[in-house]
This record gives C-alpha cells, structure tokens and sequence, in this order.
C-alpha cells in the first residue's frame, strides 16, 4: 500500500506494476491516517506502507510518529497534537503498528519501484477483519439557510468565533473527500494585530516555519499541481501557436508587480493577485483554496483582502492567516507603511465531521459561559442624556476619536429611537447594540418617572 500527501498521485502509479501493490491514494492530511488505519483493520492483508512525495502538511511526519509511538486512550497521538478517530482503540491501533512496517521514501522517490517489487503483495490476514464506522456527532443543525456573517478581533478570538459560528448554523452536507463537513457561506474575518501563537490552536513554530517556506517560495515540485508561493512569485503562462507549432511559457511575479503598482498609484484599487487558473483549475482534482489577494491603502495603512473558495477552518485557517499576514507585512514594508486589518472572506467555511468533537472541545473552554470583552466601536459612540425642558431622549453620535457628528436622535420611546439609529448604520458591533438598548431603556424609565438619568461608562 503506497500513500503520499501530494496531488499527483498517477506520477508515481504509472511506473508502478499494478499487480504489487493493494492501493495507492493521496494522504492530504493527518485526518487520512484514522482512514488508512480503518482501511487495514478491514483488509489486514497490507503488511507495508509506503510514504513518497512531497509531504507538505507534515502529514507523513505525524503517519510516522503513529507508527513509533501509538496512542494513547484518549485517542491522541504520542509525541504530538493530532488525534485519531475517537472509535479506534488503543489496542486497534497497536495491531495495525504491530503487523504493518512503514516505509519512508519522501525524499528517496527513485527507489519506489524496486521497493513495491521486493515487498510486494503477501495475500494473507494478520487478524480478522474489523469493521470501524465513521465517527457521527450529534450536534444539531439551527438555521442552515443563514449566509453572509461577520466577525472581528484578534486572531485567536476570530478563529473561535469562526468555529463557534459553523458548529452553530452550519448545514450538513457531503464533500467530494467521502466525509460530511457542517459548512456556511460567506464569512468575513477581519482580524486585528496578534497573531501570537496560543497554546490551544495546536501549532509549534517549527511547524509554521516549514509552511513559510512551502508558502514564501516560487517553486514546486513536479508531482505537485500548484503552491501559493509558485503562482504568487513565478505564475507561469503557457503560450501556443498552432500555425507554427510553437509555444513558449512566461513568469511574473505577482506580488513585486503590485508593490510597483501601489508605489505609483496608492489610490489603486488594481492591486490584486490571482492564484485561480481558468484554464486548468475548474478541471483539476485539487484546485488552489485561496483564489485571490487584494491590497488597499487605507488611512495610510496597507489593507489586505483574501478570499478562500473552499476553507477548512479547523485544518487550515490558522497557518494561512499566519502566512498571509506574514505576506501582509512584507508588502507594507515595501511600500514603507504600516498593515492595517487582515481581511479574510471564506466562500465555503467548513469544519469536517471528524474534527466536530474536537471543535466543541475548544469551544466549551475557549468561548463558552465567558462575557464578551468591552471594546470600543469603530463605528463610534453615544452620548445619552434626558432633555427635561422637551422631556426627550437624546442620542448624539460621536466619533471613535472624540469628535461630534452630525447624527442626534431624540424621541420618548427607546424603541423607536434604538431603530432610527440601527438603521442609520452607526452600530458595526453586537454588543454596542446591546448596551444601546440597555442605556435608552434605563432612560425612559428615567424619563417616565421623572428621575435623573446618569450614562454607565460601559
């Protein structure tokens, strides 16, 4: 049996003698190893694995560690983050380790051919086949038909909130990986400074840094259909005349291009990176995720729009929003100012049903039964009082820096006020709503019973 985690996997079957091996498939990512050690549970006739290619997710590394060190009864690993499936065993998991020898040729690809020769197929049962479901969760649906949501704040608390809001509303669907997934559309991220790394997202740096560098570079290896660092710094164009049998490819930077283009013209709203290739991509197995980079200056700021077709919010939103920011602050520095926020539109947002429990997990310690953080509005905010001469409510909107606006509402009734102002757009957060309506509330009453009214600071 023949695994790698890269896209091409016909490269390396088309030398393969089709009789010497059982399988061959793609591990795309550490939640293909609870599928591959289900797969021998139920056919214990594959003695040998075999791993090649370009391991880009550290997948392999983390195969390698299962072999090694097994895991323990909660299901995680030994000596790192990841975890199995809840429904495999310990003792499972030990036959697999126990009866199959991994067998590691990342990087040594030339001796794949003679090593499926020598090993070959054994055609016999180390054990008596067991049968393992897919892990079902039993979290509920609440409103799937809700699209278009918005969160802010720092990059741990836009993750969680992100998770939160797909376990919540998201719809149970099929993927085309053979494995539900709860999913809304359209999420927009607008994530503010600190992107530190937390101890709960499960990242080292030493991971993070071998994403850099799949990231940040122009190459790819040939079994590989992209890399976001290949079509950001080198995209390549193919040219073919047909009359004269011809063709030739072009490169372009991307991203030095725009850095000239935002020096020239710092109004541009042209500034703008595609990594989808329209005349490849729709067709292939595995297209780019991330399929456009925008930039905008800003109040003298560099802002950065990115939007995602397809995000795996558990799996992958962490590192890409590292590396983008990374990306981010590299072009700043170019153009000689500062990031403003890093803005992330995930199209299809999406947790795997495998990954529900663990979701929750992080959710119940994370996010659950926690207040909300007071923060100012960007929007602005209200100075309440009560006009006892007109024996009014007053709402004067102020900006975030101090100054007055041309916006007062005035009227008896809080709840007629409250949707005056909602509906002038000087509200951008939930909780500033919130305390609007608090604060009016407090003033009727104030007003009905003829008392003083005095504004909480918060």
């Amino acid at each position: 049996m023949y695994l790698h985690d890269v896209v091409k996997k016909g490269f390396f079957a088309k030398n393969l003698n089709k009789e010497k091996y059982c399988a061959i498939g793609n591990l795309y990512t550490t939640d293909g190893i609870s599928y591959i050690i289900k797969n021998i549970l139920a056919n214990p006739v594959i003695t040998n694995l075999i791993i090649c290619g370009q391991d880009l997710n550290k997948s392999g590394d983390v195969l390698k560690n299962f072999f090694e060190n097994g895991i323990d009864e909660e299901g995680k690993i030994i000596g790192c983050d990841k975890y199995v499936h809840s429904n495999i065993s310990k003792a499972a998991a030990d036959i697999v380790r126990k009866n199959v020898k991994l067998i590691d040729l990342r990087g040594k690809e030339g001796k794949l051919h003679g090593v499926v020769e020598k090993v070959g197929k054994k055609g016999y049962h180390f054990t008596a086949p067991l049968v393992l479901p897919d892990e079902k969760s039993q979290i509920e649906e609440l409103t799937p038909e809700i699209v278009g949501f918005r969160i802010e704040g720092k990059l741990h608390e836009a993750w969680v909130k992100v998770l939160d809001m797909i376990i919540k509303y998201g719809e149970i669907k099929q993927t085309q990986h053979s494995l539900r997934q709860k999913e809304i559309l359209d999420i927009l991220s607008v994530i503010k400074d600190d992107f530190s790394l937390k101890p709960f997202f499960g990242l080292k740096q030493e991971e993070l840094e071998k994403y850099f560098n799949s990231f940040f570079s122009d190459k790819k290896g040939e079994e590989v259909e992209y890399s976001y660092g290949e079509r950001l710094f080198r995209y390549t164009f193919r040219w073919v005349n047909e009359n004269f049998k011809a063709e030739m490819n072009f490169f372009i930077n991307q991203i030095d291009n725009i850095v000239e283009v935002l020096k020239a013209t710092p109004f541009t709203r042209r500034a703008l990176a595609s990594l989808w290739n329209p005349f490849s991509d729709i067709a292939s197995e595995s297209p780019p995720c991330l399929t456009q980079i925008s930039w905008c200056i800003k109040s003298g700021k560099l802002y950065q729009t990115c939007i995602f077709r397809s995000h795996d919010v558990f799996g992958a939103y962490l590192l890409n929003a590292i590396a983008l920011r990374k990306l981010q602050e590299n072009v700043a520095e170019k153009l000689g100012i500062k990031s403003g926020d890093l803005i992330i539109l995930s199209h299809s947002a999406h947790i795997y049903e495998n990954s529900w429990k663990r979701v929750e997990n992080i959710l119940n310690s994370e996010l659950r039964n926690k207040q909300v953080e007071f923060e100012q509005d960007r929007a602005g905010y209200f100075r309440i009082w009560v006009d006892k001469n007109k024996k009014e409510i007053v709402a004067q909107h102020h900006l975030a820096d101090g100054r007055k606006s041309k916006f007062e509402f005035r009227g008896k009734a809080a709840s007629l006020l409250y949707r005056f102002i909602l509906n002038e757009n000087l509200v951008s957060r939930l909780d500033h709503a919130a305390y609007l309506g608090k604060e009016l509330g407090k003033a009727e009453m104030c007003l009905v019973e003829e008392k003083d009214y005095e504004q909480d600071s918060t």
